[in-house]
């Protein structure tokens, strides 16, 4: 692990080029540009509140107001939409640069990582959204006072129970976003290795993300899942860590909340956990990846 950081040191410029490529090959002919990094987690949004809240009928509560459930939606919106596009092109990075590959000595171990660091980068453009948001419907007010105290984060906690503001907290998004890195990536090095031996690995994960997303509490309360069939699925919410992800971010961008630090650790070490175990399997195959291919 150590071997594959260093290099990643040692490429960083190359690391660089490969994220400033990526990000402007993103939109690339578009008239709106990086403005769609904005427009698609609304239209996303909108989409899932007319399924979820018009459609199906799903009730947070009778004080829900509409633009707290929104925002609600839009920050795991948001978060998750960094998180899967990630996977799933980290799955396919290698196969898609069989050519670099196979042709040339180049380090492998940057692949996952640039994809990483522009998918975080165009969540970073989408952010602003959810603030401006906040700082709307709350009226400006930072009221940190206004959110509740620490602990409990697991616990189904309905929204409409804290009021919209920003504060102090906000100091904890580049943690999250490492953690969520550190994770993501190990995620990338596992699943982009192993799709070398088992291409079918790519299209599998592409389902298994789609489970997972609608496993996640993004469009529904979380007190759903844990009072469903007298809370015979509340162990979803305990295994999910990105349940623990995103209401960490949900804390910090819409209610000035301080993070539970249990969560915090639990999430940071599965994070190197996850990490260790692809590091690991990518550089012990790494030799074989142009036979692989």
């Amino acid at each position: 692990m150590l071997r594959l950081l260093r290099s990643l040191i040692l490429h960083r410029h190359l690391l660089k080029d490969f994220v400033v490529r990526d990000l402007k090959g993103r939109y690339v002919g578009s008239s709106m540009g990086f403005f769609w990094s904005v427009v698609y987690p609304i239209l996303n949004l909108c989409i899932y509140v007319f399924v979820f809240r018009i459609v199906l009928n799903v009730r947070f509560s009778d004080g829900a107001a509409e633009e707290m459930v929104a925002l609600w939606m839009l920050a795991g919106i948001t978060v998750w939409t960094a998180f899967s596009e990630t996977v799933s092109r980290s799955t396919n990075t290698l196969v898609e640069n069989a050519n670099l590959i196979q042709k040339v000595v180049f380090p492998t171990e940057v692949l996952p990582v640039f994809l990483t660091i522009s998918s975080l980068v165009n969540m970073l453009i989408g952010v602003p959204v959810v603030l401006i948001g906040v700082l709307w419907f709350s009226g400006g007010a930072g009221a940190a006072e206004a959110a509740p105290a620490v602990g409990a984060l697991l616990a189904p906690r309905e929204p409409e129970m804290r009021a919209l503001s920003l504060g102090l907290p906000l100091v904890c998004l580049p943690l999250l976003m490492a953690l969520q890195a550190i994770f993501t990536v190990g995620l990338g090095y596992f699943l982009s290795t192993l799709n070398l031996f088992l291409r079918d690995t790519y299209h599998l994960v592409g389902v298994l993300v789609t489970i997972w997303m609608f496993g996640t509490p993004i469009f529904y309360p979380p007190q759903m899942v844990a009072r469903a069939k007298d809370g015979i699925f509340a162990w979803i919410l305990e295994a999910n860590p990105l349940h623990w992800l995103i209401t960490c971010y949900r804390d910090i961008l819409l209610f000035a909340s301080w993070p539970d630090p249990m969560v915090i650790l639990r999430f940071a070490l599965l994070s190197l956990v996850v990490f260790m175990i692809g590091a690991r399997f990518f550089n012990s195959q790494k030799q074989r990846f142009p036979d692989l291919l």
